[in-house]
């Protein structure tokens, strides 16, 4: 795990502009404090940080083939490099570390770009080929890794293509000056909490999309990502024992995302996801898992400490627990909005940062998290009913869908995936109303951003649909984030790819598990393993007494955007406006006003 970053252009680099990526790499000291490493060439450089997971002394990057025609930097883990490492080994290429992410250079080698199809893992990696004289980018299928890119010139006119895994440290590259805040990506935050990829906060700025590449050469900095996967484009399969097929891939991601050559511990709520994750995992390395949890003084309802302590002692693992003390939360507030890197108003961050500030001070590198089991198994009760409104609504079978699948994704539906949630609406027409230039953003924008997809079954449509918005922007960067700033791995293997290919394929199939009882495939898949306090419990995750916390929040840093915003200084939002209408916002507006200003001022300064 590491950070990576790195320029291409047109013209030769400079010597300016390869201490200006040693600047730009030093910002990501935090995503791997371990060492760094540096690639130069006329036209590209690469640089890294790296955290040590695997092979702790050997596995420095960057990373060659065996005649260093090919040079990698990577962010992320390769779970299944012992397999990639016999094959490749059994076809003649000499590989001279354990590292997991060397197996992705020879598999260049062998099968070029088309190599990312035998990955199962996270990662961003950029690949330069100097035979070939291109660059690739790529990026895991579900975007648990970032990769953020900046296009420019210089001032003789080269085009440049500058990427990283973190939005901030391409700040350095554009004057404070020329810095402006993107309309639709801040009406996007406003309205859901969260800004929907590719886009980012800064103008100019994007993402490369999760399951894409891009090839770019000194020649060609222009091309546009291309698709290598989406779980649209899953083979549908008839698979008489889901449970299972559940069961069986469930049980080897915990196997594989458990094996580390440092501890690993486990991110445990109390609820059914993270509780499998911990049961399955002690399983497979018994005495071996650290399991932490937080809680909250003065042990309100949502504290569920006490459950995840008698479950890890039941486990026979260790436990550590951090009681999280709401004034203490409010003063170290504007460090967590930093460490975000972009702004997510998720008010569990807080609970995910010191579980991962403790896991660091245990010496434990290594988090497994629940994420992604409501995500992917119906454990949220609006999604389900999407799943049904969708099936209702249109047909998705016949000579129309085919044609819709075969020539392209289709027109999205009338019903967006988060409908059923009114205060996305509510917080849509509001925002509008704030942006300096409300013409910048459709009136409907939020509804087009989060339709399932036309012409596909319910459950793969409407899971796609909240894996790109919710799960992806909201879910896995604040999940990278938070643990990045603290040099901590987190793994999720309810994302493992052949676990999501394999539900994907069935529910295309015609498995419609979002009419099934609560989490029917986990729990049937696994649910011997969990006392009934956890299985029969109302999920909760790291969710802290929410309307306290705002209100404490907003009290002390609100006065922030009430005098002399930023957001209104530079263009963004409408002062009159808001001096105007601010007493009737209802409080989660007014938090992400607080969270969006207190960004802007690390940003934009």
């Amino acid at each position: 795990m590491c950070g990576i970053s790195g320029v291409i252009c047109s013209a030769p680099l400079r010597q300016s502009e390869l201490a200006l990526l040693s600047e730009i790499n030093g910002a990501l000291y935090h995503r791997g404090p371990d060492s760094d490493g540096l690639f130069a060439s006329t036209h590209v450089a690469m640089a890294m940080r790296r955290l040590s997971i695997i092979d702790l002394a050997g596995g420095g990057q960057p990373l060659y083939n065996e005649d260093r025609s090919v040079a990698m930097v990577c962010n992320g883990e390769i779970y299944n490099h012992h397999e990639l490492r016999g094959a490749l080994q059994a076809r003649g290429h000499d590989l001279r570390t354990h590292s997991d992410v060397e197996t992705i250079v020879h598999g260049y080698e062998d099968k070029g770009e088309d190599c990312i199809a035998d990955l199962r893992g996270m990662f961003a990696f950029a690949i330069w080929d100097d035979r070939k004289g291109r660059l690739v980018l790529g990026r895991d299928r579900l975007g648990e890794k970032p990769l953020y890119m900046l296009r420019d010139r210089r001032d003789d006119g080269a085009e440049r293509v500058w990427w990283c895994s973190e939005l901030k440290p391409l700040l350095r590259l554009v004057p404070a000056a020329q810095r402006r805040i993107s309309p639709v990506a801040l009406h996007e935050f406003l309205t859901f909490q969260y800004c929907l990829e590719p886009n980012s906060l800064i103008e100019g700025i994007h993402q490369l999309p999760p399951g894409h590449l891009i090839t770019l050469s000194p020649k060609q900095l222009s091309a546009e990502p291309r698709r290598y996967w989406s779980m649209l484009d899953v083979e549908a399969i008839h698979c008489p024992d889901p449970v299972a097929q559940v069961r069986d891939l469930l049980d080897a991601a915990c196997r594989r995302m458990g094996s580390a050559d440092v501890p690993v511990g486990v991110a445990l709520s109390g609820g059914i996801d993270s509780s499998l994750v911990a049961a399955i995992s002690a399983k497979h390395y018994p005495g071996q898992i650290h399991a932490f949890t937080i809680g909250y003084r003065g042990r309100p309802p949502t504290d569920e400490r006490l459950i995840a302590q008698r479950f890890a002692r039941s486990l026979g693992i260790e436990f550590t627990e951090v009681e999280i003390d709401v004034d203490q939360m409010v003063e170290q507030f504007p460090q967590l909005v930093q460490a975000m890197d972009t702004p997510i108003a998720d008010i569990a961050a807080y609970g995910y940062f010191e579980v991962c500030r403790a896991a660091r001070a245990a010496k434990v590198p290594v988090l497994l998290s629940g994420m992604g089991g409501d995500e992917f198994f119906w454990g949220y009760e609006w999604v389900r009913n999407a799943a049904v409104e969708h099936r209702k609504k249109g047909d998705n079978g016949g000579i129309k869908a085919w044609a819709r699948r075969t020539f392209g994704h289709g027109v999205p539906r009338e019903t967006s995936i988060l409908a059923p949630l009114k205060e996305i609406g509510r917080s849509a027409a509001l925002s509008r109303s704030l942006l300096a230039d409300p013409a910048s953003v459709e009136p409907n924008h939020w509804l087009a951003r989060t339709r399932p997809i036309e012409g596909y079954p319910s459950g793969p449509a409407v899971t796609e649909a909240l894996s790109r918005t919710w799960l992806l922007c909201n879910c896995l960067t604040l999940l990278d984030r938070m643990s990045m700033a603290h040099s901590i791995e987190m793994r999720v293997p309810f994302l493992d790819i052949d676990l999501i290919n394999a539900v994907s394929a069935m529910r295309h199939g015609g498995l419609e598990d979002f009419e099934k009882p609560h989490k029917w495939l986990l729990l049937s898949s696994f649910g011997h393993l969990l006392p009934d306090e956890v299985s029969q419990r109302p999920k909760q995750g790291f969710t802290p007494p929410v309307q306290q916390w705002m209100m404490k929040l907003i009290e002390r840093h609100g006065p922030l955007w009430r005098n002399e915003s930023m957001l209104v200084s530079h263009g963004a939002i409408d002062g009159d406006r808001l001096r105007r209408e601010e007493r009737s916002f209802p409080i989660d507006f007014q938090y992400k006003l607080t969270l969006a200003e207190l960004w802007a001022r690390g940003a934009l300064a």
